[in-house]
Order: structure tokens, then sequence, then C-alpha cells
């Protein structure tokens, strides 16, 4: 008796990984850990900025990155009751990248108005990390950091647009503080310029984002996506296990694969020529050896 029912199915994937609404071109918007860089070139922790607001932000530099905003740093003294926060609780270090009393422009096409990152040496980039808060109160201090505020985003090369967007927008999603925002592109950026606002602000050109924990990647190594979701079903009438994976990345190859024993070291593909499918929308698969065998594991690979 065949035992079809013992057909099982194993997804690797961690993070969550998200789309945005607004995304345009070739750069995509992530939220989590490694979802936008797999291998760290150039990291910053902003430790120098453990307290005072007489650096400099917008030329400040470190670990071969310029990240500049209009402003000087405002984190306060870790014995200081005001114990400013913008993260939420979420970063427990009082050495962070934020702004005193905000960064201001005169619109939203001034450069002033955003927080800008690139390598101090020109060279292009892959994929940036970096922990998201921002310094808007919530109605005391503490708390501090809102909920309700929104991160608007763009790439640049060469001084123009590849790509824009926005997270956090109330109307589409809540951006939690804490929250590790990714910004990944197969044929790389010059610049990311990120700022932070709110509705309720006293002036639409004050930006207040707060960043910490920046991880940077000058080579095109795509991330190993986390599978978005999917579908196994077992066809009753032939017998043959299918998998539909949604939200596949242009630039990555996925393909399913199956062992009959988990204490196996080598897991085998599906059909046709390897499995590898080309990423992107929906791809299905399908396993038409299952059908008299007693027992199969799956997992989807990506590469």
């Amino acid at each position: 008796m065949k035992n079809f029912g013992a057909i099982s199915l194993v997804v690797i994937g961690a993070a969550c990984l998200v789309f945005n609404a607004h995304m345009q071109a070739a750069t995509i918007q992530t939220r989590g850990a490694g979802t936008a860089v797999k291998s760290v070139d150039r990291s910053a922790t902003f430790d120098a900025l453990t307290f005072g607001r007489d650096i400099a932000l917008s030329d400040y530099t470190e670990g071969g990155l310029f990240v500049g905003m209009n402003g000087d740093s405002w984190t306060i003294n870790p014995n200081s009751p005001a114990n400013f926060d913008p993260f939420g609780g979420a970063n427990p270090s009082r050495a962070f990248y934020s702004t005193y009393d905000g960064a201001k422009g005169t619109g939203p096409a001034d450069p002033n108005d955003w927080t800008i990152i690139r390598t101090t040496d020109s060279k292009k980039i892959f994929g940036v990390e970096f922990m998201y808060g921002n310094g808007w109160t919530t109605g005391g201090n503490p708390p501090w950091g809102n909920t309700q505020a929104k991160v608007e985003w763009q790439t640049m090369t060469g001084g123009n647009l590849v790509s824009s967007g926005i997270d956090g927008d109330p109307a589409i999603s809540i951006l939690p503080l804490g929250t590790i925002l990714g910004f990944y592109d197969p044929a790389g950026f010059d610049e990311l310029w990120v700022k932070c606002t709110i509705a309720s602000s006293f002036d639409p050109n004050v930006q207040d984002l707060a960043l910490d924990d920046l991880s940077v990647m000058l080579t095109n190594s795509p991330p190993a996506p986390t599978i978005y979701g999917s579908d196994f079903a077992i066809d009753p009438a032939t017998h043959i296990p299918s998998l539909a994976v949604y939200g596949t990345l242009v630039g990555c190859q996925y393909r399913m694969v199956y062992t009959e024993s988990l204490a196996a070291s080598v897991w085998n593909p599906v059909m046709p020529s390897g499995g590898w499918q080309a990423g992107g929308g929906t791809l299905s698969f399908t396993d038409p050896g299952a059908p008299g065998r007693s027992l199969r594991f799956y997992r989807v690979e990506t590469r």
C-alpha cells in the first residue's frame, strides 16, 4: 500500500522578505537581517556618537562609508535621565546615528532633507541593511520613536534616480521601530537616500531618521531569499506532488530537491535538468518520480 500521506515538505528560510508596493525599477526593498546583504564588506557601528551634539553629521564617515544628513548628532549620555531611545527598546546600544532637532532642508528635492549613504571611494553598492528608528516623540520624554512614521527611499547612480519607494505609510503597513531595513540591487547603485517623516510633523521638511548597525555589500551576491509563500499538493489522480512558490526574486535561481531519508547527506533535484528555475514571480515544481515511493521529504533551495 502506498503511503502518499507521508510525503513531506521542508522549506528552508528564516527572515521575512517584504516587497514595497511603491517599488520601481531594479532596487528591491526588504525587511529582515540577511534579506539584502549576503556578505558584509563595509560597516558602521556609530560608536563615536555616544553623546553630545557637536559632531557634524553632514560629513560623517566611518569604515569606508559616508553617511550624511543636515544637522549635528544627538545621542544622550547613558547616565542621562532623558533615556533617548529612537528604536523602541530594540537596540540596547547607546551609540547610534541620529540628529539633534531633525534634519531640515528646503523641500523634497533638497539633499539636506535626506540621509545619504555612499562609499568614500566611489565603490558601487549592491546591498545595504540597517536598524531603523526615529526621534519623533509619542507624547512624552520618554517614550521616543513613533510607529506612525514612514520611510521614503531612493537609489541613485551617476546623479540619476534608479528606484524609489515608501515603507511605513499607515495606509499600507506600520513600520515597527527596530526593523532591519534592506535594499538590494543586482545592478548596484552609487547612493542610497533615506528619510523618515511623519504626517503630524510641525514642518514637512524636517526628517528625523535614526539608524544603527549599518552593513554594506560591494559585490553582486544575491542573498539567499526566503520563500515568501508556497502551496504543496498531491494530484489525486496521478499521485504526483507539486509545489508553487510565490514571490521569487529576479536574479536568483530556485529548485526543489528530495530525499527518502533525513539522515542522507545528499538531496536529489526533481526534474527537469537539475531542477534550477530562474526566479521572478511564482514558480511551479513537480516530482514525477514520486508515485510508487512510500516516503519522500522535499525542500526548496536557492542560489
